[in-house]
């Protein structure tokens, strides 16, 4: 119903951004990832691909910078017992690439756990709902076997964990990476940046 939306955007927030579109603001809600491209190439128009979610209680518009993480998107919504909310936990978490190096059994189903809200029961599931879906995952590790952008020597999931044993929520931390899109490709040296971002 709605493919996407181009404009300029006008404000961000920690998991949000807002696009003027024909001059009407609308806020979309994305993940960490999406809103740290977006900051970091101010540019003054920007093209993104949405996905329109009809509730009975409200509308919520989600943007992507990438296709295969709406593609991500789509396809958790499609787990039993996945809502919007946790779909967006999960992209948080991991790469469109990494889901599918978990559902392949490349990864333990376990590290799904570390997603706020996803116990050992729910990420059970999940794995055996992405198991099935993994001929639509064909293309999520499309950046990882070209080698495009930087090369970076830990998942994501292993800097929260690092800043949690520090003392750090989610929240917390989510907040500071989206404030340092271009983090260092060391695990060490993006602790030590994110740490300086939190202790201000």
């Amino acid at each position: 119903m709605l493919e996407y939306l181009t404009g300029p955007i006008k404000q961000f927030g920690d998991s949000f951004f807002i696009i003027e579109v024909g001059g009407i603001g609308l806020r979309v809600i994305a993940t960490q990832n999406t809103v740290s491209k977006l900051r970091a190439k101010k540019q003054d128009s920007v093209l993104l691909q949405t996905y329109l979610h009809i509730t009975e209680n409200k509308w919520e518009i989600f943007g992507f910078s990438e296709e295969n993480e709406r593609e991500a998107f789509l396809l958790l919504l499609d787990c039993r017992g996945i809502g919007t909310k946790a779909a967006i936990n999960i992209l948080n978490t991991f790469s469109p690439a990494r889901l599918r190096k978990i559902a392949l059994g490349e990864e333990p189903v376990t590290v799904l756990q570390q997603v706020p809200g996803i116990g050992a029961k729910s990420a059970d599931r999940i794995l055996v709902e992405l198991k099935e879906k993994i001929q639509e995952m064909s293309n999520w590790d499309y950046g990882e076997k070209r080698g495009v952008g930087p090369r970076w020597e830990y998942a994501r999931e292993d800097l929260y964990q690092a800043l949690r044993n520090l003392g750090y929520r989610n929240p917390e931390i989510q907040m500071a990476i989206s404030k340092l899109p271009d983090l260092p490709t060391t695990l060490s040296e993006a602790v030590k940046q994110l740490l300086r971002m939190l202790g201000k």
